[in-house]
This record gives structure tokens, C-alpha cells and sequence, in this order.
């Protein structure tokens, strides 16, 4: 394989070891595999996961931000679709209806088609946008609910995430605490064993010197 070939080649997302139990994360139609991966790896680097659980974890975080994206791109479909059915009548071929959605996705309010279009019906592109909005609010509050269902099982995911690590640290923290107090203990013992010792060495010269007199 050339250089050139691998250059172009999505980097390989570093999946847990359980990720790989439950099998690979499916992507939609029209869904960029290159983009999501990297995403997914500049996710887990930015959290720090090296344990399988924590990057399992950072998947899912991922994940719920990858729907919100999903949840985010149906919104602006959804007034497209309204902008569209403000444009055109029953009558309209598929194929007109197909360049229209084209040319509002892509933002071309200069072309004729447009032009024309929105004249007719007697809209401005900003007229025709708040009349899309409006149309189309139903769709929009329950994809907003959707989203808002993330949101929580984002912090939900956040929080279990950061115990996880704290966890972690925890444990070295008193692993490091309790070998230190072993030292301070040691430190301790052997001025007293002295200290005992000494002691014992008096005892027996006073006895003797009491024996003597």
C-alpha cells in the first residue's frame, strides 16, 4: 500500500475491548465514517481513557453527542421541507422538487429557480424562513425533546466518567498515603526500641550497683 494510499485512509478509532464484544457502531446513509472516527479519537484523547471501561465510556459519550448532531441535522431538514412545501404546489415534477431542496440546502437564494419561486408565492427569503419555522414548530419541539433526553444522558455518562477516574486517583492517593505512613511508622520504632533499650542497660547498672553497696 502507498504512503499516499494510507494518508487518505480514516485513522482507526481506538475501541474497548467491550465495544468490540457488542460489534461496531452503525452508521446512517450519507453519515461520514472518516469524520465520525475522528471524532470518536479526539473524544477519548481529550478525556485521557486508558482503561477499557473508561474508553468504553468515552464511546458512549461520543455517541450521545454524534445523535444530538443527527437530532440537530433533522431540524434543519425539517424546514427545508417546510421551505420547500412554501415554494412549489402539488402540481411541481419530482425533479423540480428535487433542485429546489438542493439549492436551499445549499443556501443559493440567487438562482432563478429560487427567484422565481419565492416571487410567486410572495416571500422574501426571510418571510420564507420565519414561515418555515413556524410550519414546521411541531417537528421541531419533539426533535428538541429528543435532544434534551440526550443532553441528560450526557451528564449522566459525564458524571459516571469523572468517578470512574476519581476513583482511580483515589486509590493512588491512599496507596501512596499508606506507604508513607509505613515510613513515618518505621521512623518512629526505632528511636523507641533505643529509647527501650537504654532504658534496660540503666535498669541493670542501677541493680548492680545496689548489689554492690
Amino acid at each position: 500500500m502507498s504512503e499516499k494510499t494510507k494518508a487518505e485512509q480514516p485513522a482507526q478509532a481506538p475501541t474497548s475491548h467491550i465495544s468490540q464484544i457488542f460489534g461496531p457502531t452503525r452508521l446512517l446513509p450519507g453519515e461520514s465514517e472518516a469524520v465520525y472516527r475522528a471524532g470518536l479519537i479526539g473524544t477519548i484523547k481529550e478525556l485521557g481513557a486508558t482503561s477499557h471501561l473508561q474508553t468504553y465510556i468515552a464511546e458512549k459519550i461520543f455517541q450521545c453527542l454524534w445523535w444530538m448532531r443527527r437530532y440537530e441535522s433533522q431540524k434543519h431538514l425539517a424546514i427545508i421541507n417546510s421551505m420547500v412545501e412554501k415554494l412549489v404546489n402539488h402540481g411541481t415534477s419530482k425533479e423540480q422538487r428535487h433542485s429546489v431542496t438542493l439549492l436551499l440546502q445549499t443556501k443559493d437564494w440567487g438562482d432563478p429557480l429560487i427567484q422565481n419561486l419565492a416571487k410567486a408565492s410572495g416571500h422574501t427569503p426571510e418571510s420564507l424562513m420565519a414561515s418555515a419555522v413556524v410550519f414546521s414548530r411541531g417537528n421541531i419541539e419533539k426533535i428538541d425533546q429528543l435532544i434534551a433526553l440526550r443532553v441528560k444522558t450526557l451528564g449522566q455518562l459525564q458524571q459516571s466518567y469523572e468517578a470512574l477516574v476519581n476513583r482511580s486517583v483515589m486509590q493512588e492517593r491512599l496507596k501512596l498515603q499508606n506507604e508513607l505512613l509505613r515510613r513515618d511508622l518505621k521512623a518512629i520504632d526505632v528511636p523507641s526500641v533505643e529509647l527501650d533499650a537504654g532504658a534496660k542497660v540503666n535498669s541493670r547498672a542501677k541493680s548492680k550497683a545496689k548489689s554492690g553497696q
